[in-house]
């Protein structure tokens, strides 16, 4: 036996084995990418058996609201439904016999792939059929090909309307099996209503209703004239017939009530439908249906006439998927005319030939599953597969045929393709049209091979579900993943302590299975790691249960109930009720950190309040505002400086007191002389808005400005008494760059007095205060002057004054550019750091300190000092080559070089490493950024993951982790980072290196025993960290380790105050 004929074989005995156990797939969420495009699930009322509870959804007949590429992706994937819908035709047929043989394999079914070719202006469409399509319809695809290519090349027929009714003539001829169908359901249904007798309770509202009354009131005038007015009965309020249909515009006024005398007609009175009526009423129905307003009108007025909730259901479902042919020709002509193609074809793809089994499989269940390698863990188990009715029912199905479900045959043939022409799978539109939604194991196959999107699955286990004979050997490994997902979807089920119980089937949404009885409704999707598939699949080392740490999973079978597993008296799973699962959990923690359980923690004491509040010292005195106790009048005095801020005193603390303690700090560290410490006494002071703000920093122009004001406010609160309460009147009162004024000039005579310097601070003031007043506060200032002075300065560096007269826009390099220069003005001097763009832009991730991140900036600034033009140093940064213009120009870089500080972005292989970098620092720094901010369609990051890119949570071990197990690695990388030893280069090496254990081998060498510091018996996994996981790609079926992803999601600002963060401003920068 080949190895193709295995696979078969055993994907067979799983098939029947799994459709066996349960006829609904499991609820397992599964990781699969291409269903995040699934088309949308609408909630009806359940319907009646008869019509096989189909639900479609009115908001699919609605014109989408979408541009540019979402939009030609929706009418593209429209357009592959409808066709597919259309190529189904037939309706299954009823009686118990038929719909017993229905529930073992899905007949009639259709799917469609798209081929584009010749830069999208040809298309072909591949089309295949569970039993293969017949003659009838390649005649309909013939006609459907040729007025279709008609309309793409000539035009024929006029305007649109037109050409949507000549196809929708051709689809209507087609379908007259499908019509029929659901016209019969709707005469039945009108027939019953006909012929119900609604019952008339006997009560005291109705009674009144059945006895005569006056309606109307007469009277004649004097002149004889006689006037009739209409009496409104009792309980009862006139309304108007135009609110109580929504209705406004005259022209359509008369269209629902038409439409619904042309419905009573035809399902009521007729026998048989004609065919041009039926035509014109699905039309109007079409209209209606995509109205908002005239809907709800046409729905009230079948369910008064059909009187039952249950009969309207049936109908209007019937009516929907009536329409739904005219709607099929409405996305084909759309398709044909809105995304101009010139080339329509269609092909068939040949169902493959299927054959009755020539020696009956005589197996067991049991027997079967031995063969497999599995083993019945409990007795429920053994007695479930023994059970005579499935063992014979079991026997049964393997003498039937076979079928090759329409999917299948698609996926396969497309390999085909891509296999002879190397060219063919950027042609292929990821998406399979079908008539309906695919079963689970088509679903499952088509997840495992990774290419294509669909509408969803009803998750129906076909026993009869089966792989092709003949298999092309490229797809040989898709065969060998479904093969290893049902063995362990099998594995799954069998690890559960029962077999589970029996579920209603799903709908589907255009041939639904007679005997369901569950309406499907919409996934909720969370922004959450969908871990429980994966989890439940590694078995005891997803669960991590231990004799040290109590887990529990919810039961798939039983709601409300969950799986208890681990701790040292229960150790195997047990089921309990969830609430009683949580509790056990916490209570097990709790112990083991030695502490109460969680309803025997005993009642809370009152403390002892009589001591003292700073030292903890029997206390003696209290505050005289608010009581709090002191040991002594010294304690009480050496506190106040922070009880001040608590305290229960009039009108404090104050501003002056938030003023006095961030000038304590930033005059502590400009007295150091150091440069870094001067520079971060500048981004706290900065960082504070209100008291830059109330004490007039916003109005410094630059840098040195800053500084002095900040030594001024210092030289004043240690020499004026009371300071507090005085500089808070002057503040008040609006005097206070008076009052400054006044001081600086004492301060001016003192010092000629006492033959002593004068400070900078005084004189820096009155010169600026002389020129122009000084406003204090400042609160109104939309910006900060240090920042136009930077931009103005940066401008005239440049020489861009003309150009931004002239209206210049920056487009991305040029802002890259113009931002770096406008913070490393020596005004300001704002040297890139780990919270702006640039730092990772232009080389300062290289920096291991501030010394040499002020170095690296400086050489910028000396390229401006240069002839170089701002036109230059942005195509140099654009081909990463500004040290060879550093070069050109004289500026003198070797010793940054040999220091590994190079003015460029790093390569893939390192920027993975800053990335990562990055994204740590982002989340932990408490500040907002776009890293926060969830955003659909980034193909860089997981659905669920804001922080962390794709690659850097394969490479670095967040893959798979839980929630504390995340936060122990986020902290473990920000202490990492931060250690002097720490080299990114060496970091990028290790994770690039061929031995997955280097990664794990260099984080030991910084931090000794790592895994074990990482890792908590009672909270982590036994696999936590893994740090030799990589994330791959997968070529032609073969997986390439070591891939690196295009991500610059990691390049932006940091929100923060407007003190220290630049945002681009109006009038200064591009005016």
């Amino acid at each position: 036996m080949n190895e193709v004929s295995h696979l078969r074989s055993e994907i067979g005995d799983l098939t029947n084995i799994l459709a066996l156990i349960t006829k609904r797939g499991p609820d397992f969420e599964i990781d699969d990418d291409t269903q995040a495009t699934k088309a949308p699930r609408f909630e009806t009322s359940k319907a009646d058996p008869e019509i096989e509870d189909e639900n479609v959804g009115e908001a699919e007949f609605e014109a989408p609201i979408a541009l540019g590429d979402v939009e030609a992706h929706t009418i593209k994937r429209n357009a592959l439904d409808r066709l597919a819908e259309v190529l189904a035709r037939f309706k299954t047929a009823k009686g118990s016999k038929m719909r017993r043989k229905h529930e073992l394999d899905a007949k009639h079914v259709a799917s469609v792939i798209m081929v584009e070719e010749s830069e999208g202006k040809s298309v072909t469409f591949l089309c295949s059929k569970n039993e293969g399509l017949d003659v009838v319809d390649m005649e309909f695809l013939r006609k459907l090909e040729s007025l279709l290519q008609s309309i793409a090349t000539t035009g024929t027929g006029g305007g649109q309307p037109e050409q949507v009714d000549q196809v929708f003539d051709v689809i209507f001829d087609h379908l007259k099996s499908r019509i029929k169908y659901y016209s019969t359901i709707l005469r039945n249904i009108f027939k019953d209503a006909s012929q119900a007798v609604e019952h008339v309770r006997l009560t005291s509202q109705n009674v009144q209703e059945q006895l005569q009354q006056a309606i109307f009131r007469d009277w004649i005038d004097p002149n004889g004239l006689c006037f009739r007015f209409q009496l409104d009965r009792a309980g009862e309020e006139a309304v108007s017939d135009r609110a109580a249909e929504c209705l406004s515009n005259q022209d359509e006024e008369t269209l629902v009530h038409e439409v619904f005398d042309e419905i009573r007609h035809l399902f009521g009175d007729c026998t048989e439908t004609p065919q041009v009526p039926m035509k014109n009423l699905l039309k109007q129905v079409y209209r209606i249906v995509r109205h908002p307003r005239q809907r709800p009108t046409l729905k009230s007025l079948l369910r008064q006439l059909l009187k039952s909730e249950k009969r309207f259901n049936m109908a209007w479902n019937s009516l929907l998927y009536l329409t739904r042919t005219f709607h099929a020709a409405v996305n084909l002509v759309d398709f044909v005319t809105r995304l101009n193609f010139v080339s329509i074809k269609f092909q068939q793809v040949s169902s493959p030939q299927t054959r009755r089994p020539m020696k009956p499989d005589k197996r067991t269940p049991t027997e079967v599953l031995a063969s497999l390698g599995y083993s019945l863990p409990t007795e429920e188990w053994r007695g479930f597969f023994k059970d005579t009715k499935r063992v014979q029912e079991f026997s049964r199905l393997s003498r039937l045929r076979n079928t090759v479900h329409a999917e299948v045959q698609l996926i396969l043939h497309v390999d085909n393709l891509i296999h002879n022409r190397e060219d063919f799978t950027s042609k292929i539109y990821p998406y399979i049209g079908c008539s309906k939604k695919c079963c689970f194991f088509c679903d499952l196959f088509r997840i495992q091979h990774g290419t294509f999107q669909a509408r969803g699955t009803h998750q129906t286990l076909f026993p009869l579900w089966a792989a092709p004979h003949r298999i092309p050997k490229q797809s040989i490994q898709v065969l060998r993943r479904f093969l290893e997902s049902l063995r362990d979807i099998l594995r799954v089920f069998l690890t559960m302590l029962r077999p589970p119980r029996r579920k209603d089937l799903i709908q589907q949404s255009s041939a639904a299975l007679s005997t369901a009885q569950a309406v499907q409704r919409e996934t909720p999707v969370y922004s959450t790691r969908p871990q429980t598939l994966s989890r439940m699949m590694l078995g005891p080392a997803g669960v991590n249960a231990t004799e040290y740490r109590v887990e529990f999973m919810p039961s798939p079978e039983t709601h409300g109930y969950a799986y208890l597993f681990g701790g040292s008296k229960k150790p195997h799973g047990r089921l309990v009720p969830i609430e009683e699962a949580e509790t056990a959990k916490v209570n097990h923690e709790r112990k083991i950190y030695a502490l109460e359980k969680i309803d025997e923690m005993p009642a809370t004491k009152p403390l002892n309040p009589k001591v003292c509040h700073r030292c903890r010292s029997p206390a003696r005195y209290r505050c005289s505002a608010c009581w709090t106790q002191y040991c002594s009048s010294t304690c009480q005095k050496r506190d106040w400086a922070s009880h001040v801020f608590v305290c229960r005193v009039s009108k404090r603390p104050n501003d002056v007191d938030f003023l006095r303690l961030t000038i304590r700090t930033v005059m502590r560290n400009m007295k150091s002389g150091d440069t870094e410490r001067i520079h971060n006494a500048m981004i706290y002071l900065l960082a504070d808005d209100h008291i830059c703000r109330t004490f007039g920093f916003n109005y410094c122009e630059d840098r040195l400005g800053i500084l002095n004001l900040a030594c001024l406010y210092s030289t004043i609160l240690s020499n004026v008494r009371p300071v507090v309460v005085g500089l808070q009147q002057q503040l008040e009162s609006g005097n206070l760059g008076d009052f400054m004024e006044k001081f600086c000039q004492i301060e001016r005579k003192v010092a000629r007095i006492t033959n002593k310097d004068e400070c900078a601070c005084v004189t820096w003031f009155l010169n600026r205060y002389s020129s122009n007043p000084f406003l204090v506060p400042n609160r109104d200032a939309t910006a900060y002057e240090i920042w136009y002075t930077a931009v103005a300065h940066t401008i005239e560096s440049f020489g861009l004054e003309n150009r931004f007269d002239n209206g210049l826009k920056l487009d991305q390099w040029q802002a890259d550019i113009f931002d770096l220069y406008v913070a490393l003005q020596p005004t300001i001097w704002h040297v890139p750091d780990i919270y702006s763009s640039s730092w990772i832009k232009f080389g300062f991730c290289y920096c291991r300190s501030f010394q040499q991140r002020s170095q690296l900036a400086w050489k910028y600034l000396e390229l401006l000092s240069s002839n170089a033009m701002f036109d230059d140093i942005v195509s140099a940064y654009k081909t990463s080559s500004l040290e060879d213009l550093m070069r050109t120009h004289g500026i003198d870089i070797p010793e940054l070089i040999m220091e590994g500080i190079n003015p460029r972005r790093p390569p893939p292989s390192e920027y993975s490493v800053y990335r990562l970098m990055i994204g740590v620092e982002h989340a932990l720094s408490g500040r907002w950024c776009p890293c926060f901010e969830f955003r659909e369609g980034r193909r860089c990051h997981a659905y669920f993951e804001t922080h962390l890119d794709s690659e850097s949570d394969a490479n670095f071990g967040f893959h798979l982790t839980s929630s504390w197990e995340r936060w122990q690695l986020l902290n473990f990388y920000k202490y990492l980072f931060r250690l002097p030893d720490f080299d990114p280069r060496r970091m990028a090496e290790a994770k690039e290196d061929s031995d997955r254990g280097s990664l794990e081998a260099y984080l030991n060498a910084l931090v000794p025993d790592v895994r074990m510091k990482l890792s908590d018996r009672y909270r982590t996994s036994l696999l936590f960290p893994r740090l030799g996981d990589r994330l791959g790609v997968r070529v032609d079926g073969q997986t390439t380790p070591q891939t690196h992803i295009s991500c610059i999601c990691k390049e932006h600002e940091v929100s923060g105050p407007p003190g220290y963060r630049w945002q681009r401003i109006p009038g200064k920068s591009e005016q």
